[in-house]
């Protein structure tokens, strides 16, 4: 079986090789299939997906980061496209599975010929390891899924500011405003699935939120302008803007599925409504979600390193497929010297329909 250039990236890091040997075995180019695609035909992506990054290793002066792209529209999608911006200092030294490309401290990601294609829910990832300050990325997702350029249930603008607005767990509400404001940001009952524009890029703003927890959340921002900032600020005022979500909970089916150890790798397929209950032993950490949003976490109890039984709790929001995943750990793991204790992964994959 070949190797994959996210694993012999970790295996030299391990090995404490140098930069400048892992950038030789890691290029930004894609092996095979068609020519990437270019930055201005990524600009043009309108369909909703949602990227999350995770830092797989940090050291001075660097990291590793998997970033994981999930389709989050109702419609398949063939090509996609991550955004972030670097934090100071930062460059990309080398990526695998997709290929990157940095203009001005904007840097794009763009699909690889073998993993643009996403049904509804479906997740792919690519890797990268950056140079400079260990600041995990934000990273922003678009791709060509048609039908609504958000593919949100409800969307708002300038002249919505100030209204209370209802959204049920797992809907999502897209924001448009002008070049002027700032990105919103939102209360943690709401997670951000995209972020493009808005001051200073001079792009209007398009942003899309997911409605993760019941209970109220405010999604707000300001305007801003050059002038605010120079040594003597101008008088141009700031305006406000800010709309009010309650975020309702999902109406439960009745129906209740329980998982134990022996499940581990099953299939599963849930309606909208129903309640997962995860019961694994306390050697596992608390679980993870490939997807947030189509699984709504109602509370979690025991895991690594309580010293008491793992029992989670879930109930079906929204269509779609994630994985629920985890891996026993042990003290002895992070001794200086740690022991040779095999840790035990733990993961279903699972599909909600309404």
């Amino acid at each position: 079986m070949a190797v994959s250039r996210r694993s012999a990236a970790l295996g030299i890091i391990g090995a404490a090789a140098s930069t400048a040997a892992l950038a030789l075995l890691l290029t930004p180019a894609v092996a095979g299939g068609a020519p990437p695609m270019t930055a201005a035909a990524a600009a043009a992506l309108t369909g909703s997906c949602s990227a999350t990054a995770h830092v797989d290793s940090q050291w001075y002066g660097g990291e590793v980061v998997t970033v994981t792209i999930t389709n989050t529209s109702a419609s398949a999608a063939t090509t996609w496209a991550a955004t972030w911006t670097l934090a100071t200092g930062q460059q990309v030294v080398s990526a695998w599975n997709a290929s990157v490309t940095t203009t001005g401290g904007t840097t794009t990601a763009v699909n690889a010929s073998y993993n643009g294609a996403l049904q509804p829910g479906a997740s792919t990832t690519f890797g990268m390891q950056l140079s400079g300050p260990a600041v995990a990325p934000t990273v922003g997702c678009t791709d060509d899924a048609p039908g609504s350029s958000t593919g949100a249930d409800v969307t708002v603008t300038e002249a919505d500011s100030g209204r209370t607005l209802t959204l049920q767990v797992g809907q999502s509400i897209a924001v448009n405003l002008p070049s002027q404001y700032l990105p919103p940001t939102a209360g943690t009952n709401l997670v951000q699935l995209t972020s493009t524009g808005g001051y200073p890029s001079g792009q209007p703003v398009a942003a899309v939120f997911r409605a993760v927890v019941p209970g109220p959340a405010d999604i707000t921002t300001h305007t801003d302008a050059a002038c605010l900032h120079d040594p003597r600020p101008c008088t141009i005022p700031i305006r406000l803007w800010q709309v009010h979500i309650i975020v309702a909970d999902v109406p439960s089916t009745g129906q209740t599925v329980t998982l134990t150890q022996v499940d581990t790798t099953r299939l599963l397929s849930l309606h909208v409504g129903d309640l997962l209950v995860v019961k694994l032993s306390s050697m596992y950490r608390p679980l993870e979600l490939s997807n947030r949003g189509v699984l709504l976490l109602r509370d979690t109890t025991g895991g690594y390193p309580t010293g008491q039984p793992l029992t989670a709790r879930y109930t079906a929001a929204i269509p779609g497929r994630t994985d629920l995943s985890t891996v026993t750990d042990n003290a002895c793991l992070h001794q200086p010297t740690p022991c040779p204790t095999p840790q035990v992964a733990w993961s279903v994959h699972i599909t909600v329909t309404a």
